[in-house]
């Protein structure tokens, strides 16, 4: 029975030690996909994809652009949903204990507008609804094989989920996932919001190590 312990110990370290990919590094997103919306941003009134509730169609259709001419509006974060998709670069690390040397969490951080995220990975849970809402929100991860996946909520309102003016509610819930292949990140994100969306909204994202890229620092 001590063998077979000792073994069944050693077993369920090497699934451990495989399943934490590491995604340190820096990495560049791929503006040729989904360039309409991610660059110039789509047409106004253009819904196509979306499954919004006809409140938030009402919302957008009277939105109006010229908005983020007001210093107010400047400054404005992306979310941190929609931030690893806008043209900017992302950095991650590792945050380590210094004691145990075990990953508390990992860290990011987005160029544009300079937006740092904390992705905790010690098991707390997530903070109660009347908790208050941040740019970034409150971020839970954990490992499902070689993925990342990433629970967040408590993101502030004033965002958007798409351009456009297509704002989320702050009872957004968002689930993304990162997977690592090689020098590409894959990037999935499912978005919940009973108040703006008739059902999920999932879109997918690569992002390429900023070493491979040959386009590495430019916003096309």
């Amino acid at each position: 029975m001590r063998v077979v312990a000792v073994s069944l110990l050693f077993a369920l370290s090497a699934v451990s030690a495989v399943a934490q990919i590491d995604l340190s590094g820096e990495w560049d997103p791929q503006f040729h996909e989904d360039q309409p919306e991610r660059i110039p941003g789509p047409e106004i009134g253009d819904y196509l994809g979306l499954p919004i509730t006809d409140a938030a169609r009402l919302r957008a259709d009277t939105w109006d652009a010229s908005l983020l001419t007001l210093p107010e509006h400047q400054c404005k974060p992306h979310p941190s949903d929609y931030g690893p998709r806008g043209p900017a670069n992302l950095r991650i690390w590792k945050e380590i204990d210094p004691s145990t040397q075990q990953l508390i969490a990992w860290r990011t951080h987005i160029s544009w507008q300079a937006p740092e995220r904390t992705i905790y990975m010690d098991g707390r849970p997530h903070p109660p609804a009347y908790a208050p809402h941040t740019w970034q929100g409150f971020s839970t991860g954990k490992w499902e094989g070689d993925s990342l996946v990433i629970d967040s909520v408590s993101v502030i309102d004033t965002t958007w989920l798409g351009r456009g003016g297509f704002f989320h509610s702050d009872q957004m819930h968002v689930v993304e996932k990162f997977t690592r292949q090689g020098n590409v990140l894959l990037y999935d994100v499912t978005v919940e919001d009973p108040q703006v969306l008739v059902e999920p909204y999932v879109f997918p994202t690569r992002i390429v190590r900023q070493s491979q890229n040959p386009d590495a620092g430019l916003i096309r």
